[in-house]
């Protein structure tokens, strides 16, 4: 398969989502990655939440790259915006980093030639006024939100949505994750339970990542061995969970 900018970027995605899952890992008591800190061995709930959403949000960008639209406006729109987002972070960051950095003068220019691209591209034009001015806004780089990805992955909305609530009060340091680690104590069975769930969710998105980058590559995907391919199996089941009274995750 030639290397296109698709294939490099979603390459890159699989990557980041393998590398997040390793340093969840390491956030695990029990398993082989994880290491006391100085003699103690750290249970910490509100960065494994934190890199569990990291990881759910890498497996969408994988999806998201891996779903190629059928109209060819609307991938080389695709790459455009990626490449006008890219550009116009960088603008951001360096512009209230390093204001007076030398740099800026070929960030700002860039960014402007991207926006031009952008705002005469046949497929720009047939969005909405309102979608049109979020996207120069750099307000979002994906066509698809979360959720419509979760859809097209065979990921119930519910399991995306309890998961990614769950784990993004820990990313925003929300009052109920405070009130979550007030009454969390290392190694106790209510403990257990809490890190198991986030386990779960990253097995479950780190298999789909795995089926869905394998499958990218037929020779790959042949290599994949029957344990793994059961494992996967196992895990699309649960993820089309709809229903469940569990909150963060789906029925036992």
């Amino acid at each position: 398969m030639p290397t296109t900018w698709r294939i490099e970027e979603t390459s890159l995605a699989f990557a980041k989502v393998g590398i997040t899952c390793w340093t969840f890992l390491r956030l695990i008591p029990g398993s082989s990655y994880h290491g006391p800190v100085k003699g103690y061995a750290i249970w910490d709930l509100s960065a494994a939440a934190t890199q569990c959403r990291c990881l759910v949000e890498a497996y969408h960008v994988l999806v998201y790259l891996i779903h190629e639209p059928t109209a060819p406006e609307e991938r080389a729109f695709q790459q455009l915006l990626w490449n006008y987002h890219c550009e116009l972070e960088r603008y951001k960051m360096l512009k209230a980093a390093i204001p007076d950095s030398i740099n800026l003068p070929r960030v700002v220019q860039t960014v402007a030639v991207l926006r031009s691209k952008l705002e005469a591209d046949h497929y720009f034009l047939t969005l909405s006024s309102g979608h049109r001015k979020q996207i120069l806004a750099g307000e979002f780089f994906k066509l698809d939100d979360n959720v419509a990805l979760s859809r097209k992955a065979g990921i119930s909305e519910n399991y995306y949505r309890s998961n990614y609530k769950y784990c993004s009060a820990f990313a925003h340091t929300a009052p109920f994750s405070i009130s979550q680690l007030r009454d969390f104590t290392a190694g106790d069975d209510e403990a257990k339970d809490l890190m198991e769930t986030l386990v779960g969710c990253a097995c479950a998105y780190s298999a789909m990542a795995v089926r869905d980058f394998a499958a990218l590559f037929p020779d790959q995907m042949l290599k994949l061995s029957p344990e793994i391919r059961r494992i996967i199996a196992i895990w699309e089941g649960i993820l089309r969970w709809e229903k469940s009274d569990h909150f963060g995750g789906p029925p036992s």
